[in-house]
């Protein structure tokens, strides 16, 4: 009761894996015993992907409680067929049950993950009723998160669910081969279409765009409305050069949309990179300079930081340690 107690006290959805885990492992104790230690891990396609990269290039991974390579592509052809319901796969004389899961903001389809070789089918009903209850506990946090308008995440989540990623991503133990960059989107002239249209087709113009993003970006992107018509993105990509493809990718598709009534509807956009020693604020404020270039020279284009510094265009406003010159 006290591992349910625990679950219920959390207040945002990064947190409740960790919570799910820990009442996973307090129920299983008391009514799956066995004499070894159950394994358990909840596991996104992202992060299989990852670890089974790094068995690719010989660069094995630490994570995932020290699985053999084989078992992570038995997993992700299981959650690439779209499986919703309990599975259960014999690998190597062990026993791997999974669990579908579809609670968290960072991916759209993970699961749970339990190695034990005596799981029997009341265990299994157990499991299935506590996961029941806890992704209608799940939804009503996520929904707390969400825009009421568009479904994105909202202002008020941005720093806890960008801190955690990065730290997550970065733990040694932990550790995936991805670049984090942050990007800025606003529209292009929103206030015309407000004052000619009314707000009523501008808030339709707002709805339509979000889903054009959550169709155009990957399964893992986070995407943020903070307000008005400012949308951020947060991204993760294998190669530091991918971003800019993600990028071109999207205004071509929104460039290529019409909208109801209103024809045409472009964007201006700011991207900086991100590390585990910046803080996301000073991200923000860069990817923003960004921004602010790309709607004085032009809009309708993707400038990036890093790149309008190395040319000389804006000035590094970074100076020693994480202090920071105005």
């Amino acid at each position: 009761m006290q591992s349910l107690t625990d679950l219920t006290k959390v207040r945002e959805s990064l947190a409740l894996d960790p919570a799910l885990l820990s009442l996973m492992q307090h129920w299983l104790n008391v009514f799956a015993t066995q004499s070894e230690p159950v394994r358990m891990q909840v596991l996104s396609r992202r992060q299989l992907m990852s670890v089974i990269d790094a068995f690719e290039s010989n660069d094995k991974p630490l994570a995932f409680e020290g699985w053999e390579s084989e078992n992570y592509a038995l997993l992700l052809a299981c959650m690439d067929k779209g499986a919703q319901q309990y599975e259960c796969i014999e690998t190597n004389n062990e026993k791997l049950h999974i669990f579908p899961l579809q609670q968290s903001i960072a991916h759209k389809h993970a699961i749970l993950l339990i190695q034990h070789d005596t799981l029997d089918s009341k265990a299994v009903d157990l499991i299935k009723q506590c996961l029941d209850m806890f992704h209608h506990y799940a939804s009503l946090i996520i929904e707390n998160e969400r825009d009421a308008l568009t479904g994105l995440l909202n202002r008020k989540t941005f720093d806890h669910c960008v801190s955690k990623i990065l730290f997550n991503d970065y733990k040694p133990e932990f550790k995936f081969p991805l670049h984090h960059f942050l990007a800025i989107f606003d529209i292009d002239f929103f206030k015309k279409i407000n004052d000619t249209y009314g707000h009523l087709i501008g808030d339709e113009v707002l709805l339509l765009l979000s889903r054009l993003m959550q169709e155009t970006f990957r399964e893992g992107d986070l995407l943020f409305r903070f307000g008005g018509e400012e949308f951020v993105g947060v991204f993760s990509c294998a190669e530091e050069d991918d971003i800019v493809g993600l990028m071109e990718r999207f205004r071509e598709t929104l460039n290529a949309h019409v909208f109801p009534q209103v024809g045409q509807v472009t964007m201006s956009v700011g991207c900086s990179k991100m590390a585990l020693n910046i803080l996301p604020n000073t991200v923000l404020e860069r990817a923003d300079e960004a921004l602010y270039y790309a709607k004085e020279h032009g809009r309708d284009q993707i400038c990036f930081y890093e790149k309008l510094v190395e040319s000389g265009n804006i000035q590094d406003s970074t100076i020693e340690g994480d202090i920071e010159l105005f």
